[in-house]
């Protein structure tokens, strides 16, 4: 008799233990799904300010997470209109993302920036742009091609979104000069 309650004992005791490690594992077996939500073909997107489309984005494909951030497995473009609705502008890269935190587009593989009005191209690897900031920039070495020079830049480039003005890092190539202007030196050394 003894021995059935120190068997019954046994099992009381043991018995939450055995509950609580089937609760654990349960929890191990559980998986958060980190991939997309949203899956979109032939996507195209159009940013506006003022009433006026500034910007139209087009993919064929979209990925869209769960935290806002937006994947572009296939070839991205991004099209510049000016105040007419006329494309001026156009960047093209392989594949893309965009960051909802950052609010920044990365734009990458064998990227090519193209301003029509200057006749002004670049090509590069990655290209950030800030919608935010209207900047394009990258790390990455860069080629700017205008019909007057031939521009590298092993550091990167800043440029401004309409690429009227950009910076270089370690850039070298080929200049064209206008005139070139020779100061005399009077002070007689």
């Amino acid at each position: 008799m003894k021995r059935l309650y120190f068997l019954c004992f046994i099992a009381f005791i043991g018995s939450p233990l055995l509950w609580s490690c089937e609760e654990e594992k349960s929890k191990k077996e559980f998986i958060e799904y980190m991939g997309p939500i949203l899956n979109i073909d032939n996507l195209s997107i159009s940013h506006s300010d003022s009433g006026r489309v500034k910007v139209k984005i087009s993919t064929a494909k979209q990925l869209k997470f769960q935290n806002q951030d937006e994947v572009y497995p296939k070839a991205v473009y991004v099209n510049f209109l000016d105040k007419n609705g006329v494309e001026y502008s156009m960047l093209r890269g392989d594949s893309g993302r965009y960051s909802k935190e950052k609010n920044l587009y990365i734009i990458q593989g064998n990227v090519f920036f193209n301003n029509r009005l200057l006749q002004q191209s670049l090509s590069t690897e990655e290209l950030f742009w800030s919608p935010v900031n209207k900047k394009i920039y990258t790390d990455k070495k860069v080629t700017i091609k205008t019909p007057r020079e031939s521009i590298t830049a092993s550091g990167g480039m800043d440029a401004t979104e309409d690429f009227s003005k950009y910076s270089l890092r370690r850039p070298k190539g080929t200049f064209m000069v206008d005139s070139l202007r020779t100061i005399v030196d009077t002070t007689g050394n």
